[in-house]
């Protein structure tokens, strides 16, 4: 598998970072009780809306945990897991913006209420049959082809809100869509691009320090194309689409890519490579 692969791969895997022996987990402990958006209290142990999984943390041990992640996210971007605990640290107020959005459109809404996951057992089960045309053919062969799974997601454990966590926990499992509708490989330099595009739609500071830090890693080559091309791109089609928190996927894998694209009015992204090939077969 080569770097890029490994770094697309490590972001997607976006499990707590730190382990029991590092002196900020040891600082935090696993809560049964979860709070939801539906509730004016805590539920106690025996309410179905509690999160074995959420991590208790005070004020500085969220202090502590955004700098950590933070730093080593930085001087090591394929740390995938302090992105992911970067993102719930500091994603809170783009969090409640996202959720209103959702709440202010009624497949928003019924994504909040039903709290669909994206993974392999959801699956329909004639998706590999799909020809490569449909969204759920083209996102499947997207995944096999690199090796991905969404059961590779690891759950929300540092947003004690149910509705909030649900929200990061959704844009975790749609983001391989997003790449699909792009076009967009799923190299160093294609996530940079996706980070632009996904922090103009969710407003996720974890996406800006992306985008802004990640061309001072690619070649020039590729900076040239992300900085001249890619990100432009980017900037016009997260405005001109729909907002894609509000789309269900699942009710659309038969859809045509094109087509399904065409309803969100989702612009790909064309490769000058691609776009400079198809002008020398012409030529010919």
């Amino acid at each position: 598998m080569n770097s890029s692969n490994k770094i697309y791969k490590s972001v997607r895997n976006s499990k707590i970072f730190l382990n029991k022996e590092c002196i900020i987990y040891n600082g935090l402990k696993l809560n049964n009780n979860y709070f939801t958006t539906t509730t004016s209290h805590e539920n106690n142990n025996n309410s179905s809306n509690k999160n074995p999984k959420f991590i208790e943390n005070n004020l500085f041990q969220k202090g502590l945990l955004t700098i950590g992640s933070a730093f080593v996210a930085f001087i090591n971007p394929e740390r995938g897991d302090m992105v992911a605990t970067l993102g719930e640290m500091t994603g809170g107020c783009a969090i409640k913006s996202m959720k209103q959005k959702m709440m202010s459109d009624p497949i928003g809404r019924q994504l909040l209420k039903e709290k669909p996951r994206i993974k392999e057992s959801t699956y329909p089960s004639n998706i590999h049959l799909l020809p490569s045309t449909t969204f759920g053919g083209a996102y499947y062969r997207w995944m096999k082809e690199h090796g991905y799974s969404p059961d590779e997601r690891t759950e929300v454990r540092l947003i004690q809100d149910e509705d909030d966590a649900y929200v990061m926990q959704r844009y975790r499992e749609v983001h391989d869509f997003w790449h699909v509708l792009a076009g967009v490989r799923p190299d160093f330099q294609g996530e940079v691009a996706i980070k632009w595009f996904e922090f103009l739609q969710t407003g996720l500071p974890m996406n800006a320090i992306g985008s802004i830090m990640g061309p001072l890693r690619c070649s020039w080559n590729e900076r040239n194309e992300l900085i001249n091309h890619m990100i432009p791109w980017a900037i016009k089609s997260s405005k001109t689409c729909v907002y894609l928190m509000n789309v269900k996927y699942e009710d659309h894998w038969e859809d045509d890519l094109n087509e399904f694209r065409a309803k969100l009015n989702f612009i790909p992204y064309k490769y000058l490579s691609d776009i400079n090939q198809n002008k020398t077969t012409i030529n010919i």
